[in-house]
């Protein structure tokens, strides 16, 4: 099974904030907001933000991982999902390349490693059913 990395530039894709679905043994991580959050509170999503001045989506990503659920993941081992992504607005990934446990940072309040057959169980942001979707048949 091979794999295609595509890299995006900033230059390239305009985008505002980076997100990764993350996956372990068949499972992905879910990351609920906070309850204080002004949008979507309590709803469950994936690690991402915004990009910060200058930074590129790849970079962003990795970064975003690190800060919301403390796993290290390479921007070399992200996997573009162009399907879900929307220019100027979201860059996602999918990866199943990281090291570390996750742990929480102040803007989540809880996470979940799932089956993705098991979403619909969760409260959840809008697209995320599709996003999770993508990142799956990027697998095959």
């Amino acid at each position: 099974m091979s794999k295609i990395l595509i890299k995006v530039q900033d230059k390239e894709k305009n985008f505002q904030s980076a997100h990764v679905v993350i996956m372990k043994d068949g499972n992905v991580l879910i990351v609920k907001r906070s309850s204080t959050d002004q949008w979507m509170p309590n709803h469950y999503g994936l690690p991402g933000g915004k990009l910060e001045s200058g930074e590129n989506p790849l970079d962003a990503a990795s970064r975003e991982c690190k800060e919301e659920v403390n796993l290290s993941v390479s921007p070399k081992d992200l996997i573009f999902l162009p399907k879900v992504s929307k220019e100027k607005q979201h860059a996602f990934y999918f990866t199943t390349k990281f090291s570390g446990e996750p742990k929480l940072d102040f803007e989540h309040s809880d996470f979940q490693w799932i089956n993705p057959n098991d979403l619909s169980k969760y409260k959840v942001v809008p697209d995320l059913p599709e996003i999770i979707s993508a990142a799956l048949e990027s697998l095959q």
